[in-house]
């Protein structure tokens, strides 16, 4: 039944759902699709003894229209050494809402960070940009 629903309905989720349901059959489950990540939440810099004086922590919440946790894939953290978002690049990514960053060079460095979301949809918006400057190891 699904291989006619698809032949059917081609990418038109929405079509191919209504034939299989009205055809007897019950659809096991419909999934929660997302679109375009918004910006993260409260995207900031979280200060810690734990810390070596050359490391930062970046901290954030998740995008105000995630409708289930599993919508964000993984955040990517990118840096720029000026504020135009075109020159970031990628320095990490994680499944969680934060992120430590270690300066390894031998002088203290001034850098630009965002954080952006990714799901099924791609990237979504880039967070505000924290510039920081980081004390050398």
């Amino acid at each position: 039944m699904q291989l006619t629903a698809q032949l059917a309905a081609g990418s038109d989720y929405v079509l191919m759902a209504s034939i299989i349901g009205t055809s007897g059959y019950d659809l096991k489950g419909t999934g929660t699709p997302q679109g375009v990540l918004q910006k993260v939440q409260n995207f900031h810099r979280f200060s810690s003894r734990q810390l070596a004086v050359n490391q930062l922590k970046l901290k954030w919440k998740k995008p105000l229209n995630v409708t289930t946790p599993s919508n964000v894939q993984d955040y990517k953290i990118l840096r720029s050494a000026t504020v135009d978002f075109t020159t970031a690049v990628e320095i990490g990514a994680t499944t969680t809402t934060s992120f430590v960053v270690s300066n390894i060079t031998s002088a203290p460095q001034t850098w630009t960070f965002w954080v952006v979301a990714f799901n099924s949809a791609g990237p979504g918006v880039p967070s505000d940009p924290i510039t920081v400057t980081m004390l050398n190891a």
